[in-house]
């Protein structure tokens, strides 16, 4: 009689007890299918120029702009019936290619600095890499002439620089007119 008291006490206890494993297959059924669709989506999109919507699994919202901005967006997706109780939601986020704000070009050839009358042999530091703001001065300061840029180590590195980019005009350096100058 007392086994039978403390089962029928307890059989709400156990019946939750067994029931648990269960319930926990079933939120993970359902993340597992709203986490694939939202990772397969985003990895789609990152870094493309525009979100392709033909891509969305049926079981996603549609994207929206994410709250810290910069071409971010969040897309959120779910597992499971709507009206189940273990229904599972999970919000991912991918963001576009950034656009392009290297738009400065230099049609008229006017550079912000003069062009050193000779160089020496020591190249540019790299935290001044036209020695402008700093190195040139601390060279003159031991009777050396300008360091050299980079760009004037070879004549490849010079065909491969780009003259919007130039601090001064190295046009006359040695290696002939750059065909983009």
């Amino acid at each position: 009689m007392v086994g039978i008291t403390i089962m029928g006490a307890a059989a709400p206890s156990v019946m939750k007890m067994t029931l648990a494993p269960v319930e926990a297959q079933a939120r993970a059924r359902n993340f597992s299918t709203a986490e694939s669709s939202a990772v397969a989506f985003t990895a789609a999109n990152e870094g493309q120029k525009n979100t392709d919507l033909a891509l969305l699994p049926e079981n996603c919202d549609a994207p929206v702009a994410s709250s810290t901005g910069g071409g971010a967006f969040d897309v959120t997706c779910y597992g499971g019936e709507d009206d189940s109780k273990y229904r599972q939601e999970v919000t991912r986020s991918y963001r576009l290619a950034a656009q392009d704000m290297n738009t400065y070009t230099n049609p008229d050839r006017q550079f912000a600095f003069e062009t050193p009358p000779k160089y020496s042999h020591v190249e540019c530091q790299t935290n001044d890499p036209w020695g402008v703001m700093w190195y040139n001065d601390h060279l003159a300061a031991g009777h050396l002439d300008a360091c050299q840029p980079s760009v004037l180590r070879s004549r490849q590195a010079y065909l491969d620089s780009n003259p919007d980019d130039w601090l001064y005009d190295i046009s006359d350096h040695g290696y002939g007119r750059h065909p983009d100058y």
